[in-house]
């Protein structure tokens, strides 16, 4: 890929991506309803993004695209977008900014209508709270010096998230679903991120996808690990996300040493057979539980309506397997022995800013 010379050069080719995204969004959720608007960039401090329904134009804020991630950029399109729709489709032309009409476009578009770019809140209740506190508390624990102490804290933690996640959904309790964005925008998946997406879909409760997205820095197309589940289950499926990927680096410098290898050429075949090995365990204690506490988990179905609401057109892709040598097998083993055990810190960065309509 040819990268831009000029500032000038960048701005027009994020203009166009602008457009290449509103086009997406307009076939994928609205059916192609919208006609074309002009799509513009500012250098407003205040405004994330705006529409002028006389003009018929959506600005976007050129800050908001240099420093935030491209995820949240077209949050703001969206938001842009279900104005659009509010006005030209529903007919609500002096209705209120965030009216009824706007809340129906906004289910449209998949998009938050609260005019703020990460939404507010988690929606947690008492009672998901003191699952939270609990649960970092026998995290902690599996920090002791003792082993057989911190096995058990970490066996009682994994036995609570399972129980917790059976008896919302058999209770069909009152949840709220959301999604959020792991990692960076990436051209090429690893076998190791594929296998951390594939653990936390498994054993966190949480529904994943990598999603099209895009490094407006750099210029580059890509994806990026999106995960959809409760408030809760995500601030978890966070917390692991980067434990593990912390991890891999600090057994990989062990194992580079003890091992006597002078380049990082296994590096990714070691990544790739620790985590096989880390989700191999997983699946045997989630056995234990079915055999000995009958405590099985069989999906959440409003997790995943709401996952296919969001991923109306959803593509399977598979990647390729990793070449079995010494050091894969090797991270398999060291795999079998992770145990998620650091307390977890929230997961939560703040609030938004807000948007203008």
């Amino acid at each position: 890929m040819s990268h831009p010379n000029t500032v000038s050069e960048l701005h027009e080719i994020w203009n166009r991506k602008l457009y290449t995204w509103w086009s997406h969004y307009n076939q994928e959720y609205l059916s192609g309803a919208l006609k074309r608007p002009v799509i513009q960039l500012s250098e407003s401090t205040v405004d994330l993004g705006q529409w002028n329904g006389d003009a018929r134009v959506i600005t976007i804020s050129l800050i908001h695209i240099r420093k935030d991630p491209w995820t949240e950029v077209m949050e703001t399109l969206r938001h842009e977008m279900a104005h659009q729709y509010a006005q030209e489709i529903l007919v609500e032309r002096h209705a209120p900014p965030h009216g009824d009409a706007f809340k129906t476009a906004c289910k449209h578009l998949r998009c938050h209508p609260a005019a703020t770019a990460s939404g507010s809140g988690n929606g947690a209740n008492s009672e998901d709270v003191r699952m939270l506190r609990v649960l970092k508390k026998l995290l902690s624990l599996g920090t002791s010096p003792n082993e057989n102490e911190a096995q058990v804290a970490v066996r009682k933690a994994r036995r609570l998230l399972v129980k917790y996640n059976i008896d919302l959904v058999e209770l069909d309790r009152e949840r709220q679903f959301q999604s959020r964005y792991l990692g960076a925008v990436k051209g090429r998946r690893t076998s190791a991120e594929l296998w951390l997406a594939s653990i936390l879909n498994s054993y966190f409760f949480v529904e994943v996808i990598w999603a099209h997205s895009y490094d407006a820095k750099r210029d580059r197309n890509g994806s990026i690990l999106q995960i959809f589940g409760t408030p809760q289950n995500l601030d978890m499926s966070e917390y692991v996300y980067h434990y593990l990927t912390d991890l891999l680096t600090e057994l990989w410098t062990d194992y580079r040493l003890r091992s006597n290898l002078k380049t990082n050429r296994e590096r990714q075949r070691y990544y790739a057979g620790v985590l096989e090995g880390f989700f191999r365990k997983l699946q045997e204690q989630g056995e234990r539980l079915r055999e000995t506490e009958a405590l099985v988990w069989k999906g959440d179905a409003k997790l995943k309506e709401y996952y296919r609401f969001i991923n109306p057109r959803i593509e399977r892709r598979y990647g390729g397997g990793v070449r079995v040598t010494g050091a894969y097998q090797d991270g398999v083993k060291d795999g079998r022995t992770v145990s998620i055990r650091k307390p977890m810190t929230a997961a939560s960065k703040g609030g938004g800013r807000y948007l203008k309509n």
